[in-house]
């Protein structure tokens, strides 16, 4: 399946062309270089690299579209330097199968690689794709090559030639979110290598895109130990507090995507609720002796999210207790804030409160799943029991459950630059799609149990010859033998003596 690459036609910004200029001469809106967006690191515009307008003698694309100037090079390390010219394959996880593709040129800008020794520096270089930090895949793009052409003054001018490759990588994921980079290795030359070669004159890249095999949804994590939520200022990572936080603000746009492929339903482990009910008795011929009882059983269950297990933060306060109004968990929260809309509606008392960030999460939700999103739900059922001699009775619940999973994106904007967060995070909570799982269930004594059967009711003693007193347990001179039960018949401490009785 296609995996989405942000600007990976490096289509933003658009250079218009000018009427007044001939192709190879169209340059940058007149506002100087532009930066493809979003292929640094946090800022959109922050790329080591330059965007080269379509056409013939400029990025030289059969498509049409334009292309980007590789500026990002490594340091003395090895590593990329602090310009980078980068992207991330977003909601690509960790283990999946992952084939890049990307064309890749020589230079065509004729007009600025013909400075003073331009003729050295019209050379080879290597290009290398980095994944996570690696080194990954490298290869030497040719020497730009420059011919002659007669413009519209009928004068010869020196135009570049594109000569364009595709490039295929494939990669299994060692994270979720893989960092994508490009950069040149090497662009020293001359004696010692003292020289370095202009960036008018490195090579292009266009058309960059990937395929995935995705891998199989993991569904090994309990609900309390989530997927660790993860979230990004760019293409860096930042940490949940700072997305949550751009999410709640009114000013910012924020909108929540459901991942479908990783998002599930499933059934929670069974687990007991209520008391288990234990039958010693007997009939008078010793036949078994079955019990009759009614019991009221009382569960609940409530929403988990990894951005509060991973950020420790109340954002998404409808996922915990302290978002709930007296303990109370049968409520659901509202997907819009009281008092909003045209509607007016007041505030509900009894309604849990929403952070920001979940409303934008149910409503989400609701548009995919075509249901509201449940925080939380409380049953209480009545149950007639039957329980035979020598059999215990209790009850289990196996909850229906659904895993949500997916991304917010929120951009914000700071002094007209536009800066876009993300933060990929797991929701877990009680179905409305799928039922509970109740199971009334009986099965036999433990010989532990069956021992407790066989013992006398447990009673304090009283001394025979005292005067009745009412009893006290913390009367150290009796015995309470409630404190311990299963105590045998034969091995009960008899009564203290008591002081009237030692002093005959």
């Amino acid at each position: 399946m296609d995996v989405p690459v942000v600007n990976g036609s490096f289509d933003q910004p658009r250079i218009a062309p000018d009427p007044k200029k001939q192709d190879w001469e169209q340059e940058h809106y007149g506002k100087g270089e532009l930066k493809p967006w979003y292929w640094g690191r946090t800022e959109p515009n922050s790329a080591a690299g330059v965007v080269v307008a379509a056409g013939t003698h400029r990025a030289g694309r059969a498509d049409g579209k334009q292309a980007v100037r590789v500026d990002a090079l490594l340091d003395a390390d090895g590593n990329l330097a602090q310009e980078q010219l980068k992207t991330r394959l977003w909601d690509v996880r960790k283990g999946s199968r992952v084939t890049v593709s990307f064309d890749y040129s020589p230079t065509t800008d004729a007009k600025k690689c013909t400075s003073t020794g331009a003729e050295e520096q019209r050379k080879e270089l290597g290009l290398q794709m980095r994944v996570d930090g690696k080194a990954a895949w490298q290869e030497t793009v040719a020497a730009p090559t420059f011919g002659k052409i007669t413009n519209a003054e009928k004068k010869e001018v020196e135009v570049g030639k594109p000569n364009w490759k595709r490039a295929t990588y494939e990669f299994t994921a060692e994270a979720d979110h893989p960092e994508v980079a490009f950069a040149l290795p090497d662009v020293k030359y001359g004696k010692d290598k003292g020289k370095t070669v202009a960036k008018e004159c490195h090579p292009m890249i266009a058309a960059v895109a990937a395929r995935q095999r995705p891998i199989e949804v993991d569904k090994s994590h309990r609900k309390h130990t989530l997927p660790p939520a993860q979230a990004f200022k760019g293409n860096d990572r930042s940490d949940v507090g700072t997305v949550l936080g751009a999410c709640g603000n009114s000013s910012n746009a924020c909108t929540f995507t459901l991942n479908q492929r990783y998002s599930y339903g499933y059934y929670d482990r069974p687990r007991p609720v209520g008391e288990v009910y234990e039958n010693c008795t007997f009939g008078e011929d010793g036949t078994a002796a079955a019990l009759r009882d009614k019991r009221k059983v009382v569960y609940r269950e409530r929403s988990f999210d990894s951005g509060t297990q991973a950020g420790n933060t109340q954002f998404l306060d409808s996922s915990s207790h302290d978002g709930l109004t007296e303990q109370d968990l049968s409520h659901d929260v509202s997907h819009a804030a009281p008092s909003q809309g045209p509607t007016k509606v007041p505030a509900d008392p009894s309604q849990a409160t929403a952070g920001k960030a979940a409303v934008h999460f149910a409503a989400a939700y609701e548009a995919v799943r075509d249901q509201p999103w449940q925080w939380s739900r409380t049953v209480t059922r009545d149950i007639d029991v039957i329980t035979p001699k020598n059999h215990a009775s209790w009850v289990e619940v196996s909850a229906a459950r659904e895993r949500a999973d997916g991304h917010y994106t929120v951009t914000s904007t700071d002094a007209g630059e536009k800066t876009v967060h993300r933060l990929f995070i797991t929701y877990d909570g009680p179905s409305r799609i799928t039922s509970d799982r109740v199971f009334q269930r009986h099965g036999t004594l433990s010989p532990t149990e069956i021992e407790r059967c066989k013992t006398h009711r447990p009673l304090p003693y009283t001394p025979e010859k005292d005067p009745v007193v009412p009893y006290d347990p913390k009367d150290g001179d009796v015995t309470d033998e409630s404190l311990t039960p299963g105590t045998a018949v034969g091995v009960r401490p008899g009564p203290s003596p008591s002081p009237s009785a030692s002093a005959k």
